[in-house]
């Protein structure tokens, strides 16, 4: 529970002098607004967008306020859904950088990158298509490391991108 708003979706745990405090993601951007002087303006909670199916598929916007920059996340309302992030300095014109991330989520979703192929037995098996795909591959911490699902976009702990393309070569 978050220690400033009483809210039940804890964020952020800060490490101070004084000892821990829990807080959610607002309350957290509330304290580094101040501290940083930065106004985070307000933006949508979330969009919906087709995908290279044409499923509909929704994001929550998330906003990470660092002393380094300001991160917007996209993350889909499933679990093991899509996420997308991107980062810009801390005066960043915060309506471009939602922009930016709705145009990369929509990049992202448009392209199918992994397909379902069947044995002569009849077993069904996934294959990359045109052999790369770029994404993550999560996995579940309960689960001994068993990967699960291809994410479209790799991003670390601040939000700093680095393009991960795994490629299939053949003889």
């Amino acid at each position: 529970m978050c220690e400033q708003c009483g809210s039940g979706k804890v964020k952020v745990f800060l490490d101070m002098e004084a000892g821990t405090m829990q807080l959610c993601l607002n309350c957290y951007n509330e304290r580094m607004s101040e501290e940083l002087e930065v106004n985070l303006e307000q933006m949508v909670d979330s969009f919906s967008l087709k995908d290279y199916e044409g499923t509909t598929r929704t994001f929550f916007v998330e906003i990470h306020l660092y002393p380094t920059g300001i991160c917007l996340e996209a993350v889909e309302n499933i679990e093991f859904g899509y996420k997308f992030a991107v980062h810009g300095e801390l005066n960043s014109n915060q309506q471009d950088l939602l922009k930016k991330l709705m145009d990369k989520t929509r990049k992202g979703i448009g392209e199918k990158q992994v397909e379902t192929k069947v044995f002569p037995n009849g077993l069904s098996y996934y294959t990359l298509m045109n052999d790369q795909f770029t994404g993550l591959i999560e996995c579940d911490e309960a689960s001994d490391g068993v990967p699960l699902s291809l994410i479209e976009i790799v991003h670390s702990f601040f939000c700093l991108e680095f393009p991960l393309v795994i490629t299939h070569q053949t003889n």
